[in-house]
């Protein structure tokens, strides 16, 4: 995750988990850094950033910005020495519902993993928007690049979700099965 900190589980986080419910951030998080090692031992540990996504996702969803500026210099700080090839991994909260962006900054690209396949999403599409419009200018790359081209955007299959809850366990899938 580019950066080291404690993630702490609480007895319902586990709870929640095994049965199957709503799952939290930290539960995510947990699975990211399993996954980071996973990386780490098979050698390809450059090659993917997990994202934590508690420093992009919104903290309130009831005013219109919620804090997209900060947001996105915390997703820039991510980017600003992006070798090419590498990928990030940034799982969002959109006011409980989980998504997951595959960012390649070098190809302007976002892929988007929707488990209700909704087309909405505003606040990711604007942060996504606003770190890579900045990442461009901070490396050079808004000059070799049409200034107004805006970021290319993918949505990816993605297993359909049934119910209310599932959507963080597809996320966790879409961030492990298909690496």
């Amino acid at each position: 995750m580019g950066f080291d900190m404690p993630v702490f589980l609480s007895f319902e986080d586990i709870y929640e988990f095994i049965n199957l419910q709503e799952i939290s951030a930290n539960c995510i998080l947990v699975y990211m850094r399993y996954l980071e090692e996973l990386c780490r031992i098979n050698g390809q540990a450059e090659k993917f950033v997990f994202v934590s996504p508690s420093l992009i996702s919104p903290v309130r969803t009831d005013t219109e910005d919620a804090g997209r500026r900060e947001r996105a210099d915390n997703l820039l700080s991510f980017l600003r020495d992006a070798p090419k090839e590498r990928l990030y991994l940034v799982p969002h909260n959109r006011g409980r519902h989980w998504v997951l962006g595959v960012i390649d900054p070098w190809e302007d690209l976002v892929l988007y993993f929707d488990p209700l396949r909704e087309k909405k999403r505003d606040d990711f599409t604007e942060l996504m928007n606003m770190a890579l419009a900045d990442w461009k200018i901070t490396t050079g790359e808004g000059i070799r690049r049409r200034r107004d081209c805006k970021t290319k955007f993918s949505n990816r299959p993605c297993p359909l979700q049934e119910g209310s809850v599932e959507c963080g366990y597809f996320i966790l899938g879409e961030n492990g099965l298909n690496m």
